[in-house]
């Protein structure tokens, strides 16, 4: 068994999970991880030659091997690649080492001499397949599948995250559905950020004061609350008035420099509120966030004032 690995992909939870079936292969393993921006690979080279007296073996990983990649990064620490050739003469064979890289490019020589003592795995992201992987002897239909993909805003490593919570939460039943998602996955900041905003021009003072004690446990400060806040109004302000002359979600996020998504909760948000509506509430914001400037309302009670104005 070859104990050298190329992992090349852009999406890094498609990464974690070839890592994840790498190390499942072996028993008694302890993971290594060096970052090559920051450290040399003689020190890899090094650690990997080393004994190791915690497990039988060692499971290296090192990202960001730019020496490796297409990519035009300048980095700042000088590797010495004649020792990464000697090595890959005569690997240790206890040890396991794992080179993270962004795009392999197959023309240069470090490459060749490489892929000739280790094995490549190519893969970029099949999301629908990687869940179903993951899910192992769990069942979740499509539907519910596609209620989590976007309960966590496309973010492929966290939804891979919430599946194993979930795994854990349905251990005896097997099987996921939208309401165990609603009860265990915390919706993520964008989500939250929305679901507030909505509250807000509704005046469900009840329903903001739940999500505002979400946002908290999830370790946000009242004042940045506010100053999220203010940004998610204007972006739907923005997104209203760009989709009245017929812009398109993708028009609106290359316009705005901001990704697709965000605008699509904005546009869906937005057929609700007025635009008057919409910079009234921007101007009670300003007014609070003036105040708190100005030091007559503490960044604790600042949301508390706005709350009142609702």
């Amino acid at each position: 068994m070859k104990n050298i690995y190329v992992i090349s992909s852009t999406d890094q939870a498609t990464i974690q999970n070839e890592v994840k079936k790498i190390f499942e292969k072996f028993q008694d393993i302890e993971r290594i991880n060096y970052d090559l921006s920051e450290t040399e690979i003689e020190r890899v080279i090094e650690d990997l030659d080393t004994y190791n007296f915690l497990s039988s073996r060692k499971g290296v990983v090192a990202t960001n091997a730019s020496f490796l990649s297409t990519d035009k990064i300048k980095s700042e620490v000088e590797h010495n690649l004649k020792i990464l050739e000697r090595y890959l003469e005569n690997p240790n064979p206890d040890n396991i080492l794992i080179f993270i890289v962004n795009n392999l490019d197959k023309r240069k020589k470090i490459v060749t001499t490489l892929l000739s003592s280790a094995t490549l795995i190519e893969k970029e992201l099949n999301l629908k397949e990687l869940i179903q992987e993951r899910l192992e002897e769990y069942k979740m239909d499509q539907r519910t599948e596609n209620y989590l993909i976007e309960y966590c805003g496309n973010n492929n490593e966290r939804i891979l995250n919430e599946i194993e919570k979930l795994k854990t939460y349905k251990l005896e039943e097997k099987e996921i559905t939208i309401s165990d998602i609603n009860e265990v996955v915390i919706r993520n900041m964008e989500d939250n950020i929305f679901n507030l905003v909505d509250s807000i021009l509704k005046g469900n003072k009840q329903k903001v004061f739940v999500t505002y004690q979400d946002l908290l446990l999830q370790g946000e400060q009242p004042s940045s609350i506010l100053s999220k806040l203010a940004n998610k109004i204007r972006l739907i302000y923005q997104v209203k008035v760009l989709a009245k002359v017929g812009k398109s979600d993708q028009e609106i996020g290359k316009n705005l420099n901001i990704h697709p998504y965000p605008v699509k909760l904005a546009r869906e948000s937005s057929y609700n509120y007025t635009e008057s509506m919409l910079t009234e509430y921007l101007e009670k914001l300003a007014q609070v966030d003036y105040e708190m400037k100005s030091g007559n309302i503490t960044a604790e009670l600042s949301f508390e004032v706005f709350m009142a104005s609702i």
